[in-house]
């Protein structure tokens, strides 16, 4: 089911690591992780970045990436571009660590960065 905003707020997503001003009745990005309304649109996104480091103090506010969301086309545009900038199954799977095996002999994987 569909969820959208019930007003023009900002809201957090720790697992996507974004930080969107989404507008009233604008549908909620769909993905990984949870849209958390953390405030009001009457704040800065400066301001907002101030209380997400006494709220959430595991999340980087600094370096947080910040979007506005005020239309669902808005929202459709930052769906594409979060599926064009994750990596293929086959890289996530190896990033994880997984094991893979090759000619029956089970090869670990090493961690990777970007």
């Amino acid at each position: 089911m569909e969820r959208r905003a019930s007003k023009t707020a900002y809201f957090l997503n720790r697992a996507l690591g974004y930080l969107a001003l989404i507008g009233r009745n604008v549908r909620l990005p769909d993905g990984a992780g949870v849209w958390v309304l953390v405030a009001d649109a009457e704040r800065a996104p400066w301001e907002v970045a101030e209380l997400l480091i006494a709220t959430y103090p595991g999340v980087d506010s600094n370096r947080l990436p910040f979007i506005a969301l005020l239309t669902d086309f808005d929202v459709e545009e930052f769906e594409n571009e979060l599926r064009t900038r994750a990596p293929p199954p086959e890289e996530v799977a190896a990033a994880a660590g997984e094991e893979e095996e090759v000619d029956g002999e089970p090869v670990i994987v090493p961690e990777t960065t970007r």
